[in-house]
């Protein structure tokens, strides 16, 4: 998997984020994951590797608890992919600069979960 590849696009697929998630255990990339669905949704599973849960619900209200993520690498998800979609378009304009979407969100990804 080629990096610098990948920060150029959009979108993630769960393969790739699996692969990232196992680099990541390995000190070889850094990125924060960040969970937009609602807490029950969450709670009842959720990807391991999750940094954050900021529900979309509520993002505009917190997005003050990214604010020192901003020159770090995020990467959006959900249950599908739209939610964490609308969440990368809000982060973007103010101005995070790296955010991907994971596409097909929590229901495509075949990696661990609790």
């Amino acid at each position: 998997m080629k990096i610098e590849s990948l920060l150029k696009r959009d979108e993630i697929n769960g393969a790739e984020l699996e692969q990232m998630i196992a680099l990541r255990k390995k000190n070889q990339l850094d990125f924060v994951l960040v969970d937009v669905r609602e807490e029950y949704e969450f709670n009842n599973q959720h990807i391991i590797g999750v940094d954050k849960l900021v529900p979309m619900s509520e993002l505009s209200n917190k997005v003050d608890e990214l604010e020192n993520f901003k020159q770090k690498l995020i990467i959006a998800q959900c249950k599908s992919g739209g939610r964490s979609a609308q969440a990368q378009m809000f982060l973007r304009r103010l101005g995070f600069e790296k955010v991907l979407n994971l596409t097909g969100g929590i229901l495509k990804y075949r990696g661990q979960t609790s």
